[in-house]
């Protein structure tokens, strides 16, 4: 089988991969719903991590979670490695070097662009019904589980850095599928998806909700003094997301998922607006 991986790259698959090695969220999510727990040679560091992880729960024993840490893959002898498309390339290299097959995933925008990947993955380790079935799923949740609403409110995130998310962004898609208008989808945006947002633009543009970090690396009380900073400037008191009470943290897990747990991303959204 030749699969293009998410830097347009050719990749040959010469038989059914029975050790797969994974790199990323998105992949230990999926895969486990995929594959039987002996097939996995390693999951990421990261899935351990309650900060990052949405599968902490469901980690089987024995499988190692281990970073992109070159001795250890190697050793564990994958016939395939998942990894980001931005993943350190001269590691990924040496591993392709070695012999081992390494797809790299493109990071995916939205929940057509999810359904995409994860249909990818599903063919290339030859579970195309199971990988149909978390896509079913996924629609089936969000049919059943997201409110509906004739008036949509308009609505951002805002970021201690003084950025929001535009529409080149994983975070557009998941406001679309809330049922909240991004404010500022139509602004340009930098190579990230992000726009640069003053008090100033957030005054004028007056959103009716407003969505801020529930924690930030490096400091776990950032996103706590942030949100008092945000619901107690008085520059800010005539925003109507201040105004009426509609500001919400979102975890850090939900805010950046990618895999068939961004169906709970957008209930998050959908709930905390409508709900």
């Amino acid at each position: 089988m030749t699969v293009v991986d998410g830097l347009g790259k050719s990749i040959v698959i010469e038989k059914q991969p029975q050790r797969i090695s994974s790199k990323t969220l998105f992949t230990d999510a999926v895969l486990l719903d995929l594959v039987d727990d002996a097939s996995l040679s390693s999951l990421t560091d990261l899935a351990i991590n309650p900060n990052y992880s949405l599968i902490i729960d469901r980690l089987p024993d024995g499988v190692p979670l281990l970073g992109l840490n070159i001795e250890m893959i190697i050793a564990n002898r994958p016939d395939i490695l998942f990894a980001a498309n931005w993943s350190d390339p001269a590691k990924l290299s040496i591993l392709e070097s070695a012999g081992i097959t390494v797809f790299r995933l493109q990071a995916p925008k939205n929940i057509n662009e999810i359904e995409a990947e994860i249909a990818r993955v599903g063919q290339i380790v030859n579970k195309n019904a199971q990988a149909q079935q978390i896509i079913t799923t996924m629609r089936s949740r969000l049919k059943a589980d997201i409110i509906s609403t004739e008036h949509k409110l308009t609505g951002m995130d805002y970021n201690p850095w003084g950025t929001s998310s535009g529409q080149d962004s994983s975070w557009n898609g998941l406001l679309e599928q809330a049922n909240v208008v991004n404010i500022i989808k139509d602004y340009a945006t930098d190579k990230y998806g992000q726009v640069p947002i003053s008090k100033e633009m957030i005054i004028a543009l007056n959103p009716e909700v407003l969505f801020i970090p529930a924690w930030v690396y490096g400091d776990d009380n950032t996103a706590s003094k942030f949100k008092q900073d945000v619901l107690s400037d008085p520059s800010l008191q005539s925003v109507s997301a201040i105004k009426h009470n509609r500001v919400y943290q979102v975890p850090h897990a939900l805010r950046g998922v990618y895999s068939q747990y961004y169906v709970d991303a957008i209930r998050f959204i959908n709930h905390s607006v409508y709900k």
